[in-house]
Protein backbone atom coordinates (compact mmCIF):
# COMPACT_ATOMS: atom_id res chain seq x y z
CA UNK A 1 0.00 0.00 0.00
CA UNK A 2 1.48 3.36 -1.09
CA UNK A 3 0.06 6.77 -0.21
CA UNK A 4 1.81 9.96 -1.39
CA UNK A 5 1.20 12.74 1.12
CA UNK A 6 1.75 16.47 1.38
CA UNK A 7 -0.12 18.36 4.10
CA UNK A 8 -2.76 15.65 4.25
CA UNK A 9 -3.86 16.03 7.86
CA UNK A 10 -7.46 16.93 6.93
CA UNK A 11 -8.31 13.39 5.77
CA UNK A 12 -5.25 11.30 6.60
CA UNK A 13 -6.49 10.22 10.07
CA UNK A 14 -9.73 8.98 8.49
CA UNK A 15 -7.82 7.07 5.83
CA UNK A 16 -5.43 5.52 8.36
CA UNK A 17 -8.32 4.51 10.62
CA UNK A 18 -10.05 2.82 7.69
CA UNK A 19 -6.88 0.84 6.96
CA UNK A 20 -6.69 -0.43 10.54
CA UNK A 21 -10.03 -2.16 9.86
CA UNK A 22 -8.70 -3.80 6.67
CA UNK A 23 -4.93 -3.69 7.14
CA UNK A 24 -2.61 -4.13 4.15
CA UNK A 25 0.53 -6.27 4.37
CA UNK A 26 2.63 -3.09 4.43
CA UNK A 27 1.84 0.63 4.41
CA UNK A 28 4.28 3.12 2.91
CA UNK A 29 3.67 6.86 3.21
CA UNK A 30 5.79 9.04 0.91
CA UNK A 31 5.75 12.55 2.33
CA UNK A 32 6.96 15.48 0.24
CA UNK A 33 7.39 18.28 2.76
CA UNK A 34 4.29 18.29 4.95
CA UNK A 35 4.11 21.03 7.57
CA UNK A 36 0.81 20.05 9.18
CA UNK A 37 1.84 17.04 11.25
CA UNK A 38 1.07 14.43 8.57
CA UNK A 39 4.36 12.61 9.15
CA UNK A 40 3.69 12.21 12.87
CA UNK A 41 0.12 11.06 12.17
CA UNK A 42 1.36 8.38 9.79
CA UNK A 43 4.10 7.14 12.11
CA UNK A 44 1.75 7.05 15.08
CA UNK A 45 -0.53 4.79 13.01
CA UNK A 46 2.33 2.37 12.39
CA UNK A 47 3.06 3.34 8.81
CA UNK A 48 6.53 3.34 7.34
CA UNK A 49 7.31 6.89 6.21
CA UNK A 50 9.82 8.00 3.60
CA UNK A 51 10.39 11.73 3.25
CA UNK A 52 11.43 13.47 0.04
CA UNK A 53 11.92 17.12 -0.87
CA UNK A 54 8.82 18.86 -2.26
CA UNK A 55 10.60 19.64 -5.53
CA UNK A 56 11.47 15.96 -5.96
CA UNK A 57 7.84 14.84 -6.19
CA UNK A 58 6.51 13.91 -9.62
CA UNK A 59 3.45 11.70 -10.00
CA UNK A 60 4.98 9.01 -12.21
CA UNK A 61 8.61 8.82 -11.04
CA UNK A 62 7.71 9.10 -7.35
CA UNK A 63 5.25 6.21 -7.56
CA UNK A 64 7.84 4.06 -9.36
CA UNK A 65 10.38 4.95 -6.67
CA UNK A 66 7.93 4.07 -3.92
CA UNK A 67 6.91 0.77 -5.54
CA UNK A 68 10.57 -0.26 -5.70
CA UNK A 69 10.69 0.11 -1.91
CA UNK A 70 7.83 -2.28 -1.21
CA UNK A 71 7.68 -6.07 -1.42
CA UNK A 72 4.03 -7.03 -1.95
CA UNK A 73 2.78 -8.77 -5.06
CA UNK A 74 -0.18 -6.37 -5.21
CA UNK A 75 0.60 -2.63 -5.23
CA UNK A 76 -2.30 -0.53 -3.96
CA UNK A 77 -2.25 3.23 -4.43
CA UNK A 78 -4.45 5.78 -2.67
CA UNK A 79 -4.24 9.53 -2.42
CA UNK A 80 -4.19 11.17 1.00
CA UNK A 81 -7.87 12.17 0.82
CA UNK A 82 -9.28 8.84 -0.43
CA UNK A 83 -10.84 6.83 2.40
CA UNK A 84 -11.50 3.13 1.67
CA UNK A 85 -14.99 1.88 2.48
CA UNK A 86 -15.67 -1.48 4.12
CA UNK A 87 -14.68 -4.39 1.89
CA UNK A 88 -12.31 -2.34 -0.28
CA UNK A 89 -9.18 -4.46 0.18
CA UNK A 90 -11.05 -7.77 0.00
CA UNK A 91 -12.62 -6.74 -3.30
CA UNK A 92 -9.19 -5.89 -4.74
CA UNK A 93 -7.60 -9.17 -3.66
CA UNK A 94 -10.57 -11.23 -4.86
CA UNK A 95 -10.44 -9.60 -8.30
CA UNK A 96 -6.74 -10.37 -8.76
CA UNK A 97 -7.13 -13.91 -7.43
CA UNK A 98 -9.96 -14.58 -9.85
CA UNK A 99 -8.20 -13.54 -13.07
CA UNK A 100 -4.48 -14.12 -13.71
CA UNK A 101 -4.63 -11.85 -16.78
CA UNK A 102 -5.56 -8.89 -14.58
CA UNK A 103 -2.66 -6.44 -14.32
CA UNK A 104 -4.41 -3.41 -12.81
CA UNK A 105 -7.76 -2.34 -11.47
CA UNK A 106 -9.51 0.74 -10.18
CA UNK A 107 -12.59 1.37 -8.08
CA UNK A 108 -15.16 4.14 -7.77
CA UNK A 109 -14.78 7.46 -6.00
CA UNK A 110 -17.86 8.07 -3.87
CA UNK A 111 -18.83 11.67 -3.10
CA UNK A 112 -18.60 12.78 0.49
CA UNK A 113 -21.86 13.95 2.13
CA UNK A 114 -20.88 17.62 1.77
CA UNK A 115 -19.84 17.38 -1.89
CA UNK A 116 -21.24 19.94 -4.30
CA UNK A 117 -23.99 18.73 -6.67
CA UNK A 118 -21.65 19.21 -9.63
CA UNK A 119 -18.99 16.93 -8.21
CA UNK A 120 -21.38 14.39 -6.67
CA UNK A 121 -23.44 13.94 -9.84
CA UNK A 122 -20.35 13.72 -12.03
CA UNK A 123 -18.74 11.04 -9.86
CA UNK A 124 -21.91 8.97 -9.59
CA UNK A 125 -22.64 9.04 -13.32
CA UNK A 126 -19.03 8.68 -14.48
CA UNK A 127 -18.24 5.53 -12.51
CA UNK A 128 -21.67 4.00 -13.04
CA UNK A 129 -20.89 4.07 -16.77
CA UNK A 130 -18.10 1.51 -16.30
CA UNK A 131 -20.44 -1.12 -14.86
CA UNK A 132 -24.16 -0.48 -15.46
CA UNK A 133 -25.00 -3.81 -13.83
CA UNK A 134 -22.84 -3.09 -10.77
CA UNK A 135 -20.49 -6.03 -11.45
CA UNK A 136 -16.75 -6.10 -12.02
CA UNK A 137 -15.91 -5.30 -15.63
CA UNK A 138 -12.69 -6.40 -17.37
CA UNK A 139 -11.25 -4.07 -20.01
CA UNK A 140 -9.32 -5.14 -23.08
CA UNK A 141 -7.60 -3.34 -25.98
CA UNK A 142 -10.81 -1.82 -27.37
CA UNK A 143 -11.98 -0.37 -24.04
CA UNK A 144 -11.23 3.05 -22.51
CA UNK A 145 -7.74 3.27 -20.97
CA UNK A 146 -8.97 5.11 -17.87
CA UNK A 147 -7.17 4.45 -14.58
CA UNK A 148 -7.01 6.62 -11.46
CA UNK A 149 -4.32 6.39 -8.81
CA UNK A 150 -6.71 8.01 -6.38
CA UNK A 151 -7.85 4.39 -5.97
CA UNK A 152 -6.00 1.78 -7.99
CA UNK A 153 -4.07 -1.46 -7.58
CA UNK A 154 -1.49 -3.21 -9.75
CA UNK A 155 -0.08 -6.70 -9.96
CA UNK A 156 3.65 -6.24 -9.39
CA UNK A 157 4.58 -8.22 -12.50
CA UNK A 158 2.43 -5.88 -14.59
CA UNK A 159 3.89 -2.76 -13.01
CA UNK A 160 7.42 -4.08 -13.55
CA UNK A 161 6.68 -4.63 -17.23
CA UNK A 162 4.83 -1.38 -17.92
CA UNK A 163 5.88 1.07 -15.14
CA UNK A 164 4.62 4.61 -14.81
CA UNK A 165 5.95 6.99 -17.39
CA UNK A 166 8.45 9.64 -16.30
CA UNK A 167 5.81 12.36 -16.43
CA UNK A 168 4.61 14.89 -13.88
CA UNK A 169 0.87 14.30 -14.22
CA UNK A 170 -1.68 11.75 -15.53
CA UNK A 171 0.74 8.88 -14.98
CA UNK A 172 -2.24 6.61 -14.29
CA UNK A 173 -3.95 7.43 -17.58
CA UNK A 174 -0.70 6.76 -19.44
CA UNK A 175 -0.29 3.44 -17.62
CA UNK A 176 -3.81 2.42 -18.60
CA UNK A 177 -3.06 3.12 -22.24
CA UNK A 178 0.32 1.35 -22.13
CA UNK A 179 -1.14 -1.67 -20.30
CA UNK A 180 -3.80 -2.25 -22.95
CA UNK A 181 -1.07 -2.54 -25.57
CA UNK A 182 0.23 -5.65 -23.75
CA UNK A 183 -1.39 -8.99 -22.92
CA UNK A 184 -2.47 -7.68 -19.51
CA UNK A 185 -6.02 -6.56 -18.78
CA UNK A 186 -7.41 -4.04 -16.34
CA UNK A 187 -10.72 -4.00 -14.51
CA UNK A 188 -13.23 -1.75 -12.83
CA UNK A 189 -14.27 -3.17 -9.44
CA UNK A 190 -17.35 -1.41 -8.02
CA UNK A 191 -16.90 -2.95 -4.56
CA UNK A 192 -13.41 -1.45 -4.20
CA UNK A 193 -14.72 2.03 -3.42
CA UNK A 194 -13.27 5.05 -1.64
CA UNK A 195 -14.78 8.26 -0.36
CA UNK A 196 -13.17 11.01 -2.41
CA UNK A 197 -14.26 14.28 -3.95
CA UNK A 198 -12.40 17.43 -4.92
CA UNK A 199 -14.54 20.47 -4.20
CA UNK A 200 -12.54 23.54 -5.11
CA UNK A 201 -13.50 27.17 -5.36
CA UNK A 202 -13.76 28.67 -8.86
CA UNK A 203 -10.11 29.73 -9.09
CA UNK A 204 -8.74 26.36 -8.01
CA UNK A 205 -11.24 24.56 -10.28
CA UNK A 206 -9.65 26.45 -13.16
CA UNK A 207 -6.12 25.63 -12.08
CA UNK A 208 -6.80 21.96 -11.39
CA UNK A 209 -8.53 21.59 -14.78
CA UNK A 210 -5.55 23.22 -16.47
CA UNK A 211 -3.17 20.70 -14.84
CA UNK A 212 -5.49 17.77 -15.53
CA UNK A 213 -5.77 18.46 -19.24
CA UNK A 214 -2.15 19.29 -19.88
CA UNK A 215 -1.38 16.00 -18.14
CA UNK A 216 -3.80 14.20 -20.45
CA UNK A 217 -2.09 15.82 -23.44
CA UNK A 218 1.29 14.58 -22.25
CA UNK A 219 -0.01 11.10 -21.39
CA UNK A 220 -2.42 10.38 -24.24
CA UNK A 221 -2.07 13.18 -26.80
CA UNK A 222 -5.62 14.40 -26.12
CA UNK A 223 -6.36 17.97 -27.22
CA UNK A 224 -9.63 19.31 -25.88
CA UNK A 225 -11.64 21.05 -28.64
CA UNK A 226 -12.94 24.50 -27.88
CA UNK A 227 -15.75 26.11 -29.82
CA UNK A 228 -17.59 28.83 -27.89
CA UNK A 229 -21.05 27.77 -28.98
CA UNK A 230 -20.41 24.12 -28.16
CA UNK A 231 -18.81 25.06 -24.82
CA UNK A 232 -21.87 27.11 -23.89
CA UNK A 233 -24.16 24.25 -24.87
CA UNK A 234 -22.16 21.78 -22.76
CA UNK A 235 -22.21 24.14 -19.78
CA UNK A 236 -25.99 24.50 -19.96
CA UNK A 237 -26.54 20.77 -20.46
CA UNK A 238 -24.39 19.84 -17.48
CA UNK A 239 -26.06 22.49 -15.32
CA UNK A 240 -29.48 21.08 -16.20
CA UNK A 241 -28.18 17.69 -15.10
CA UNK A 242 -27.10 19.17 -11.77
CA UNK A 243 -30.50 20.76 -11.29
CA UNK A 244 -32.23 17.43 -11.96
CA UNK A 245 -29.90 15.75 -9.46
CA UNK A 246 -30.85 18.37 -6.84
CA UNK A 247 -34.57 18.01 -7.51
CA UNK A 248 -34.35 14.24 -7.08
CA UNK A 249 -33.01 14.89 -3.60
CA UNK A 250 -35.72 17.44 -2.74
CA UNK A 251 -33.41 20.38 -2.34
CA UNK A 252 -35.23 23.64 -1.65
CA UNK A 253 -35.73 26.14 -4.47
CA UNK A 254 -33.38 28.61 -2.81
CA UNK A 255 -30.64 26.07 -2.42
CA UNK A 256 -31.09 24.90 -6.00
CA UNK A 257 -30.88 28.48 -7.22
CA UNK A 258 -27.59 29.15 -5.44
CA UNK A 259 -26.01 25.95 -6.70
CA UNK A 260 -27.29 26.56 -10.23
CA UNK A 261 -25.18 29.72 -10.36
CA UNK A 262 -22.19 27.84 -8.98
CA UNK A 263 -22.76 25.06 -11.52
CA UNK A 264 -22.78 27.48 -14.44
CA UNK A 265 -19.49 28.97 -13.27
CA UNK A 266 -17.99 25.54 -12.54
CA UNK A 267 -18.81 23.96 -15.89
CA UNK A 268 -18.00 27.06 -17.90
CA UNK A 269 -14.63 27.37 -16.19
CA UNK A 270 -13.80 23.74 -16.88
CA UNK A 271 -14.60 24.11 -20.58
CA UNK A 272 -12.21 27.05 -20.95
CA UNK A 273 -9.34 25.73 -18.84
CA UNK A 274 -9.53 22.22 -20.29
CA UNK A 275 -8.83 23.76 -23.69
CA UNK A 276 -6.04 25.91 -22.28
CA UNK A 277 -4.45 23.02 -20.42
CA UNK A 278 -4.29 20.77 -23.47
CA UNK A 279 -2.50 23.61 -25.31
CA UNK A 280 -0.20 24.52 -22.41
CA UNK A 281 2.97 24.05 -24.43
CA UNK A 282 2.02 27.16 -26.45
CA UNK A 283 2.00 29.33 -23.33
CA UNK A 284 5.04 31.01 -21.76
CA UNK A 285 6.40 29.27 -18.66
CA UNK A 286 5.35 32.10 -16.27
CA UNK A 287 1.77 31.84 -17.58
CA UNK A 288 1.77 28.05 -17.18
CA UNK A 289 3.01 28.47 -13.62
CA UNK A 290 0.34 31.03 -12.80
CA UNK A 291 -2.43 28.83 -14.21
CA UNK A 292 -1.22 25.64 -12.51
CA UNK A 293 -2.63 24.50 -9.18
CA UNK A 294 0.70 22.78 -8.57
CA UNK A 295 2.58 25.91 -9.72
CA UNK A 296 4.37 24.00 -12.45
CA UNK A 297 5.87 25.95 -15.31
CA UNK A 298 7.17 22.95 -17.27
CA UNK A 299 5.59 21.83 -20.52
CA UNK A 300 4.55 18.36 -19.31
Amino acid sequence: MIVPVKDGAAFLPELLAALTRQPPHELLIVDSGSRDGSVALARDAGARVLEIAPEAFRHGPTRNWAAERTSGEILCFLTQDATPVAGWLAAILDAFAGDPRLGALFGPHLPRPDSSPMVARELEQFFAGFAPDGETTVHGPDDPPFLSNVNAAYRRACWEQVRFREISYAEDQAFGRDLLETDWRKAYVPAAAVLHAHDYGPIDVARRTFDEYRGLRAATGHVEPFRPKAALGATLRLTRGDRAWMRQRDWTAGRRGWWTLRALLHHGTRRVFAALGSRAERLPAPVRRALSLERRGDRG
